[in-house]
């Protein structure tokens, strides 16, 4: 099931019209104050959850307003401020129970740093049950690998795919269809190798042998 997660952090209203033209979704779950972009989009939503901290409390309302009064399929979860897991960690953890195959999120950058490395670091959640997902904003397209990725220069996200390693190392990086080519690499953590690569050739490979590499697909 193909899944979109809305969530609380940047989302340029421009660029998710756009993206939703050519993208379809089977659910749509919206963590917190992901729901007010979904009401202004008029995307449907299946699933809200979320401590609601930062979510107009009219919308909140007018959603329970609905489940009450209407024949809604719609789902609503709150959680207590004084949680262990973020909303979009409880999205992602909703996605996974719902049967979701691949999921997208959006809103999941911004101005928060501490909220996007937690983001990210959410990423190894669906690795572990090989669910595909990726973090995407206008400029950015995030996701992990611990395996062979083929990459075409017609889809990818930007001009600029970097792979930063997501486990301390990562052996065995080989890159073909690049710029600037690998052969059997080892990439570790506190150097710079992996970054701003392109693509040369239509198709592009990477091959790793063992560890988890995240790829950003970026463009200016």
């Amino acid at each position: 099931m193909k899944t979109l997660i809305i969530t609380g952090g940047t989302i340029e209203t421009d660029f998710v019209k756009t993206y939703l033209e050519t993208e379809s979704f089977d659910m749509v779950i919206a963590a917190d104050h992901g729901l007010e972009m979904a009401k202004l989009l008029d995307i449907p939503v299946n699933y809200i959850l979320g401590d609601f901290d930062s979510l107009n409390p009219s919308i909140l309302q007018e959603v329970k307003n609905r489940i009450v009064n209407e024949n809604t399929d719609m789902v609503l979860k709150e959680f207590p401020p004084e949680k262990d897991y973020t909303d979009t960690h409880l999205a992602i953890v909703t996605a996974i129970e719902v049967g979701a195959t691949s999921v997208t999120i959006l809103g999941a950058t911004g101005t928060r740093i501490d909220h996007v490395f937690a983001n990210v670091n959410l990423l190894s959640i669906f690795l572990e049950h090989q669910i595909t997902a990726k973090i995407v904003d206008s400029h950015n397209q995030i996701y992990v690998i611990d395996t062979d990725t083929y990459l075409s220069k017609e889809n990818v996200h930007g001009k600029y795919i970097s792979l930063i390693p997501y486990t301390d190392s990562v052996t065995g990086v080989t890159l073909t269809g690049f710029k600037y080519p690998l052969h059997n690499a080892t990439l570790v953590k506190g150097e710079s190798i992996g970054i701003s690569n392109e693509l040369l050739e239509e198709k592009g490979i990477i091959h790793l042998k063992e560890g988890i590499l995240m790829v950003i697909e970026s463009r200016d």
